[in-house]
């Protein structure tokens, strides 16, 4: 039952914050508070690494103990758990930071219109943040499992591949035809065999 509501609250809490996201609640917080949309996402920012730890602080409040596992799979997970960080940042590096965080809305009035990336990580898969992230969540388990973080994963693994296919809706309204012919020459997450280079249109470079 413990490990049911786990999975409860891990699928609420990525509920609300994909919810959140969504162009129709943006639009209904800006026709209530006019002046709220510049502070959204410094907002929306705030309420997910809030939620984020206070859910995590009592994930790890319950009483579960280390599963056992041999040190080379340990040894593993340190691995793949670094290079999904390494993976992770480096692509964060790519956005714009003070967008990402919320700080370019505060800034300045209107919201910042965003490009089609299609260069560096974007070159060789859609989604390498997302793909970091689930390498980074599979190896910090190895290193330290417990069922409580097994659900976790399981829930956040889930959520990444599900929400994949919004964000590639969300993507392809955006963008329309440019995002189509990169969608069909770069893979989504999982990148090509070496010397199997994907394929970009030249069109979607210059836009870049």
């Amino acid at each position: 039952m413990m490990f049911v509501a786990l999975a409860l609250l891990w699928a609420c809490y990525y509920g609300v914050h994909s919810l959140l996201a969504t162009g129709r609640v943006k639009a209904a917080v800006a026709r209530r508070w006019p002046g709220a949309p510049r502070f959204y996402r410094l907002g929306y920012n705030q309420l997910s690494v809030w939620g984020f730890l206070a859910a995590w602080h009592w994930q790890e409040s319950l009483s579960a103990p280390a599963l056992p596992r041999p040190p080379w799979l340990a040894a593993g997970g340190v691995v793949l758990g670094a290079v999904g960080l390494g993976l992770a940042v480096a692509a964060l590096r790519g956005y714009d930071l003070g967008e990402f965080a919320g700080w370019k809305y505060v800034r300045r009035a209107g919201l910042p219109t965003g490009a089609l990336r299609t260069f560096g990580l974007n070159a060789w898969v859609r989604h390498p943040l997302y793909l970091g992230v689930l390498m980074l969540v599979a190896g910090a388990w190895l290193v330290a499992p417990t069922w409580p973080r097994a659900v976790f994963g399981l829930v956040t693994w889930a959520y990444v591949l599900v929400g994949l296919r919004w964000e590639e809706r969300r993507l392809s309204a955006a963008f329309g035809p440019a995002y189509g012919a990169y969608r069909r020459g770069v893979p989504a997450l999982w990148p090509r065999w070496p010397g199997k280079k994907s394929r970009i249109p030249t069109d979607n470079k210059a836009k870049s």
